[in-house]
């Protein structure tokens, strides 16, 4: 009978919910209220009722920490009181709670806790995050390529892939830190507490709202952070720049050796071969880890023939017999050969046709991404031996900036404000994207108002065979702006 008198009361709801959002031309309805709050039989009733009323054209929604709204934005409005629009704030995965299993099997940590208990942990953000200006529609952008809540194969395979990498991480976590005492009992703390968060995800899905590739490797840098390992690649990062700055006079005497159109393909299968230096990628790290000789030429023969599994490469190569862009805006992938051998080839090529270039990096550590201190460093001892890149560094047609993320994925809706003011200010019409986390896991879909270049080497088996190819497959997608 209580069960009976539950899902009509849910059904009801669903229903008013329903008409109301179709009264007023709405497609999603987000419910709270300590009548739903950790009950997923409420939740999925209300769904099922939502979907039938609406034959699938209204959308249910659920809030994770809906019973402390009203303290987080009493929080929130009390503590940007005194510097209003001068930092914002993320969500820290490793410590914030999920939903709650009311399953003693799903997670038996959880059962040890209130229901009602829940923790929301937040990180200051020391910059302002604001929207990129070039989205075409901010208000439709979604950063991410793959919802893993509804595609359950794909979940099955990612889940098992960050489970699998889990051991190496800690290890590197271990070697980053050879002084620490306690490094070891950390990391072992590290490993815990992600894969207690795996399982959680495993079983339910929807726990920490949306699930996607960005979201898990999110989740590993926050638990990284937690037990103090802010960037186990640093030292990889230092010995691939000193090595990869050895080789730049020689890789810019090759270039400049080609003809035009030679050129450019070149500087394409440069930036292409250098993105394949990724610790991020298991197929990668095994091949670094046990073959130290293996370098930039060796990556060049590793790469897909054309045609690419996406190639837009004719399309690119007429643009560029075209009148050179104003500025061109790069969202930098990795340390090392990437950045040095592949990157500024490029950015080199640019600056030579007329076009200022923003070089973005992150702003803080994630695998071995660049970070902003560390292309600052890198781009001085480069224009120490190139006069291209060090008059466009005192004439500032070359600048650099960071992106406020921490994160091996890129989400165009939250950047530093300051390189959206400078996209603005030097009037961008071209942006370049590389990388599987940034191009591929993120913004593969993305619309922009100018020229886009979004470009990657499948580091991945499993996905690279989704998408119709095979490892080391090529993606390169030149795109111009929806008229």
């Amino acid at each position: 009978m209580a069960k009976s008198l539950l899902h009509m009361i849910s059904n009801d709801i669903g229903q008013l919910a329903c008409l109301y959002a179709k009264q007023h031309n709405l497609s999603q309805v987000y419910f709270g209220g300590f009548f739903i709050r950790g009950h997923p039989v409420t939740m999925h009733t209300i769904t099922y009722s939502i979907n039938f009323f609406s034959k699938g054209e209204v959308q249910a929604l659920f809030l994770r920490h809906e019973g402390y709204l009203g303290a987080i934005g009493a929080f929130l409005k009390g503590a940007e009181e005194d510097n209003p629009n001068l930092y914002s704030w993320g969500e820290n995965y490793a410590g914030s709670s999920g939903l709650m299993s009311t399953s003693p099997d799903v997670f038996p940590m959880q059962r040890s806790r209130s229901g009602t208990f829940d923790m929301l942990e937040m990180d200051r953000l020391e910059r302002q995050l604001v929207n990129l200006p070039l989205l075409f529609d901010p208000s439709s952008y979604v950063p991410d390529t793959v919802d893993l809540t509804e595609d359950a194969m794909a979940r099955e395979y990612w889940l098992t892939c960050f489970e699998d990498a889990l051991e190496g991480v800690a290890k590197r976590a271990v070697a980053s830190q050879p002084d620490a005492k306690d490094a070891a009992d950390r990391a072992g703390k590290f490993q815990q507490k992600y894969w207690n968060k795996l399982q959680t995800l495993r079983h339910q899905p929807f726990a920490y709202g949306s699930l996607t590739v960005r979201s898990l490797l999110d989740t590993r840098e926050h638990c990284l952070n937690e037990f103090n390992f802010p960037d186990p690649y640093s030292k990889v990062k230092q010995k691939e720049n000193d090595i990869a700055l050895k080789c730049y006079q020689k890789v810019i005497r090759s270039l400049d050796a080609l003809g035009w159109e030679e050129k450019q393909f070149a500087l394409v299968k440069g930036l292409l071969a250098g993105n394949v230096f990724d610790w991020g990628a298991k197929a990668v790290s095994e091949v670094l880890q046990t073959d130290p000789e293996f370098g930039f030429e060796e990556a060049k023969k590793k790469l897909q023939e054309r045609p690419w599994l996406v190639d837009s490469y004719h399309g690119w190569i007429e643009r560029l017999k075209g009148p050179p862009h104003k500025c061109a805006l790069i969202f930098v992938d990795n340390s090392g050969i990437d950045i040095i051998l592949g990157v500024f080839p490029f950015v080199r090529e640019l600056l030579s046709r007329g076009t200022e270039v923003i070089l973005a990096c992150n702003s803080g550590p994630a695998l071995n991404d660049v970070t902003f201190n560390e292309s600052v460093i890198v781009t001085e001892r480069i224009a120490d031996m190139d006069t291209i890149i060090q008059s466009a560094l005192q004439d500032e047609r070359l600048i650099l900036v960071q992106t406020g993320s921490s994160s091996p994925c890129l989400d165009l809706s939250r950047l530093d404000k300051g390189l959206a003011l400078l996209v603005k200010e030097r009037n961008t019409d071209l942006v370049i994207i590389e990388g599987m986390g940034r191009a591929i896991h993120t913004n593969y879909y993305a619309v922009l108002q100018c020229e886009s270049l979004k470009l990657a080497v499948i580091k991945n088996s499993w996905l690279a065979e989704r998408l119709g190819g095979k490892i080391f497959s090529v993606v390169f997608k030149y795109e111009m702006p929806p008229k």
